[in-house]
């Protein structure tokens, strides 16, 4: 029986001896024992085991001898199967070394054919590539010239990526290869330019030709459908099959701009295109001035040829002259095609950040809208430098350094500017022609950049201020500070204009006064003015230089109008210093009483003291009885003081024309005190650019003390005629004329007193207000009064007719002068004081109180001792009881 396979013992189970081990432990007994009895016990007992060891396999080879004859007849088996599989590998062997030496021979010649397969593959590829090249070369040139750029730069690329990647070796093509490479550049060229032209050309339709209907609705559909927000998949659907599709009707700028970024990130140069667009901006700037300085300038010759049709707008503008509108409608032009172009600029950059962002490319080079407003106002500092005759651009730096010396750095000139060429040095000759040759202006050179609409002049810087305004206004964002433009305006009125208006103020003012028709014209000031009486035509001539200084510095508003009022300040000092040359020319020399009187300080305060001088200066508010009081103080003081003597001839103005001439300069420098008043207001109103000008408090100081000079003019020719009437009163009216009687004297003193207040009167009423003109003839009764008190005084034969016949004539006079009668009442009591003797005098004043004072009572019994004939005795007896009856001790006779 058979024996079973032996079966792998589980794991951590340690398995017994091997035989192995009995024969090593047999050997080491053997080498370990020492004799040779030992070593037979070992043998023998080595040999017991070989004999059990022996019996044990003849027992196992019996009992396996089945499996034994079966296991050896299947090995014969196997070795017979092995030997005949081993020569059918043989003969496989051999037939496949013969196979592999057929193959060998015809791998080559396959490796041959292939070989030559390739080459000619490889020639054909070439040559369709260089096909592809010149087509694509050929076709990039046509779409370009039929205006489709994305087109042109899709083949263009294709045909160097081409020629860069599958002809990288091929030298005959460096000639296509350069003329692809130059294509590409003047392609990108052209881009930027298409871009440019869509920026800041814009829609302009020809003059008389409106756009169409489709025209219109592609305008409007790409209005409405703009998106505020621009990303990368929003020139998605920007390809060349989509621009093949657009007609020029549907072209729009946004489609022109979408499709040239598309273009130029197609030839992967954004980048420099970026760099391009950006130098070129100034450029293009000075494209559209060119642009719309011509045309204006058609414009202007369409409107001359049809009989110059105003252009209403511009006209009503405050400043603009007829020599100025087409600067103005310049600058309103180009202020507003700026602000569009800026427009379109924003919205390009959107698009360029779009277009950058879709060819993974950084925004740090492109452009802002700062460099565009900066160019902007880059431009616009040529364009008034130009216009306005400026001679440096940088008048901030020529103000720093105005007090230096160093000129090493050059003035930047217009010519220098537009001839794109470096300045020559100029060198000394030796010798020099004495023809004459025409000189070449900056202007000459300039008419050649572009036409100029009017010629240059700095008075025509208000005519473009307005639109200037409106731009620096637009270029000022909320919180941000001066632009460089109202920078550049501020300066330029600060150094410049203010100086040129003020000479030109000066100048008209002296022309004005200095007319041989000065000082002696009157005509009734305009209706914007305050004030309806006639004045000086000189006066009104040189207030309208003043207004028109100070309206010049409110257009300045913000750009430097607070210096220009420099100009108006140095306006009313000309105007001044005329006043008070022609107030030393008309008043009359001191020979007059009342010139020597205005020379008296302490006549002067007392009559500015009073207040009917107050009423008619100040305007305050006096009751009748304060002013009646006044004018009564006035003629006991200027009486006692006219009382010392007669007035001569020489002591009054004979001549009435002085008079009048005298009081229309007070009405005419009371005008212009009135007016400078309203300066601060005229300036500080608001106007076209905006708010007013805020005043400081010196310039509102100084026209305070302007208006105060001229007043103090008007005051003293007010005081003057009002001292004139009073001394005339005392002249006529106290004058001898020995060819006729006492009673012919009187009437005829008075009389052509009364013939010359009704003449200064009836001249005076149409110049003077009615305060100063109450001022002058009022209190003329009161005056007329002690006059005739005085004259009767000075009399001693008189008779009573006379005196009366006098006081009829004053109440006529004073009746035609529609004054009250009652400064006569004086007269009228002191003659009748006169009519009664000592005695009814003394006892009146024992009775009633005294009526006159003591100098009057004293002059009244001279008179009346003269006509009675009284002695020295009976005089001085009726003056002791006349010193008792008054309560003194004693009378001086």
């Amino acid at each position: 029986m058979s024996s079973p396979p032996p079966t792998k013992p589980p794991r951590g189970v340690k398995q017994g001896k091997e035989t192995s081990g009995l024969l090593m432990s047999v050997i080491r007994t053997l080498s370990a024992s020492e004799t040779n009895e030992q070593r037979e016990k070992e043998r023998a007992k080595l040999e017991k085991e070989y004999k059990k060891s022996d019996a044990r396999l003849d027992e196992l080879v019996a009992a396996h001898a089945q499996e034994i004859t079966d296991v050896m007849q299947k090995f014969s088996a196997v070795c017979s199967a092995l030997g005949a599989w081993g020569q059918h590998c043989s003969a496989a062997e051999a037939r496949l070394g013969a196979c592999r030496a057929l193959l060998r021979v015809r791998r080559d010649d396959l490796r041959r054919l292939w070989a030559d397969a390739r080459t000619h593959h490889h020639a054909l590829r070439m040559l369709t590539d260089i096909e592809r090249v010149v087509v694509s070369e050929r076709s990039a040139r046509e779409l370009a010239s039929a205006g489709r750029v994305l087109g042109a730069a899709h083949a263009l690329r294709g045909a160097l990526l081409t020629a860069s990647t599958e002809l990288p070796r091929v030298h005959a093509l460096s000639a296509t290869t350069a003329q692809l490479q130059a294509k590409k550049k003047e392609l990108v060229d052209i881009i930027v330019r298409r871009i440019s032209a869509a920026v800041y050309r814009g829609e302009r339709a020809p003059l008389g030709r409106g756009l169409s209907a489709r025209r219109r609705t592609a305008l409007l559909l790409a209005e409405l459908t703009k998106s505020e927000e621009v990303t990368d998949a929003y020139l998605q659907d920007i390809t060349p099959e989509y621009e093949a599709s657009l007609t020029e009707e549907d072209k729009t700028f946004e489609t022109t701009v979408m499709i040239s970024l598309e273009a130029l990130g197609v030839l992967e140069q954004l980048k420099e295109a970026t760099e391009k667009f950006k130098v070129q901006i100034q450029n293009e700037l000075l494209e559209v001035i060119d642009s719309v300085s011509r045309r204006i300038v058609d414009e202007v010759e369409i409107e001359a040829d049809a009989d110059g049709e105003e252009d209403l707008e511009i006209a009503e503008v405050e400043g603009v002259t007829e020599t100025g509108r087409p600067l103005a409608r310049l600058v309103t032009c180009l202020a507003e095609e700026f602000k569009a172009c800026g427009t379109r600029n924003k919205r390009l950059l959107q698009l360029w950040r779009a277009a950058l962002q879709r060819h993974s490319l950084s925004e740090r080079g492109l452009h802002s809208e700062h460099h565009y407003w900066s160019a902007v106002q880059q431009v616009m500092q040529l364009l008034l430098t130009e216009y306005l005759e400026i001679e440096s651009v940088n008048l901030a730096a020529q103000r720093s350094n105005a007090n230096t010396t160093d000129s090493s750095a050059p003035e930047l000139r217009l010519s220098d500017y537009f001839s794109k060429k470096r300045p020559q040095r100029r060198r000394d000759k030796l010798f020099k022609l004495t023809v004459a040759t025409p000189p070449v202006t900056g202007v000459v050179s300039r008419r050649q950049r572009y036409p100029l609409v009017c010629r240059p002049d700095p008075a025509l810087l208000h005519a473009a201020l307005p639109a200037l305004h409106a731009l620096c206004a637009h270029l000022e964002r909320p919180g941000g500070g001066e632009c460089s433009l109202r920078a550049f305006i501020s300066d330029y009125v600060r150094w410049g204009e203010s100086e040129r208006l003020a000479r030109t103020a000066r100048s008209q003012i002296d022309a004005a006064m200095r007319a041989p028709a000065a000082w002696r014209e009157r005509a009734l000031p305009p209706d914007h003015t305050v004030g309806q009486r006639p004045v000086f035509a000189c006066c009104i001539e040189a207030w309208g230089a003043v207004r028109e200084s100070a309206l010049a510095a409110r257009r300045c508003g913000a750009c430097g109008g607070v210096a220009a009022l420099r100009a108006c300040e140095a306006a009313l000092g000309a105007l001044a210093v005329h006043a008070r040359a022609a107030h030393a020319r008309l008043a009359p020399a001191p020979p007059a009483r009342a010139a020597r009187w205005l020379a008296d300080d302490d006549i002067v305060r007392f009559l500015q003291a009073l207040p009917n001088y107050r009423a008619a200066v100040e305007h305050g508010d006096y009751t009748a009885q304060e002013l009646k009081q006044a004018y009564e103080r006035e003629a006991e003081i200027l009486g006692t003081s006219l009382g010392d003597g007669e007035v001569s001839n020489r002591e009054i103005v004979a001549d009435i024309n002085t008079l009048v001439d005298l009081a229309l300069l007070c009405e005419s420098m009371e005008w212009l005190s009135t007016n400078i008043k309203t300066i601060p207001s005229l300036v500080s109103a608001p106007n076209a650019a905006g708010a007013g000008l805020k005043l400081s408090e010196k310039f509102q100081s100084d026209m305070a003390a302007s208006a105060a000079l001229f007043s103090e003019i008007a005051y003293k020719c007010l005081v003057f005629l009002h001292l004139e009437m009073r001394i005339e009163c005392f002249h006529y009216l106290g004058q001898e004329e020995r060819a006729e009687g006492p009673e012919g004297e009187e009437a005829g003193g008075a009389t052509r007193l009364a013939h010359r207040l009704l003449a200064f009167h009836e001249h005076a009423v149409a110049l003077l207000a009615p305060s100063a003109l109450a001022y002058i003839m009022s209190g003329v009764g009161e005056m007329m009064s002690a006059a005739v008190v005085w004259r009767w005084q000075s009399e001693r034969g008189a008779g009573a007719g006379a005196a009366g016949a006098r006081l009829a004539t004053l109440r006529h006079c004073l009746a035609a002068l529609s004054l009250p009668h009652d400064g006569l009442h004086a007269a009228h009591a002191y003659l009748h004081l006169l009519a009664c003797t000592p005695e009814e005098i003394i006892t009146s004043v024992r009775e009633k109180g005294p009526q006159f004072s003591e100098l009057e009572y004293l002059n009244a019994f001279k008179v009346i001792g003269a006509r009675r004939g009284l002695t020295d005795a009976e005089m001085r007896a009726q003056l002791r009881q006349l010193s008792a009856a008054l309560g003194h001790v004693g009378v001086t006779v």
